[in-house]
């Protein structure tokens, strides 16, 4: 059942969350109050490194489909795991982008003093993503071997 959509219907899904990321990604620091001296630095770093996201990510992105696609799985296999990579990224990162942020701040403010990253995001992001890439792989375990192509 999770491979009865047609392989060119994931290759579809896997740019709609390659999309998804592209567009995610920069909006995770948006509708967080900053104070304005904080706000004018991020948004001068966001300007700086914003070529290097829209230019570079796209390229990587294509260079991995490009090498897993040459493996002898089906592709809709593939295509599913970077597709859930992809879209889980942004949705882990939204509930703890404020912590984040706060301490790249205190980092950026005091370079000499070590930031220790917060627990509480560091939990919710490695046990969002793990929960998300164990339950893909469930899936694709119970979806007998062959049926994506």
């Amino acid at each position: 059942m999770l491979f009865s959509i047609p392989e060119s219907g994931w290759w579809l899904i896997a740019v709609a969350a390659t999309a998804f990321f592209m567009i995610s990604m920069p909006a995770l620091g948006k509708g967080i109050k900053l104070p304005d001296e904080v706000r004018s630095t991020w948004e001068e770093q966001n300007r700086r490194g914003k070529w290097a996201f829209y230019l570079l990510t796209p390229m990587v992105a294509t260079a991995v489909l490009a090498t897993n696609l040459l493996r002898p799985e089906p592709a809709p296999a593939i295509l599913f795991m970077y597709s859930v990579v992809f879209a889980s990224i942004p949705i882990a990162l939204f509930p703890v982008r404020a912590r984040m942020l706060k301490d790249y701040m205190a980092q950026q403010q005091n370079p000499d003093i070590k930031i220790k990253p917060d627990r509480l995001t560091t939990a919710w992001v490695a046990g969002f993503i793990s929960t998300v890439l164990l339950v893909a792989v469930l899936a694709l375990m119970a979806t007998p071997y062959g049926q994506g192509n």
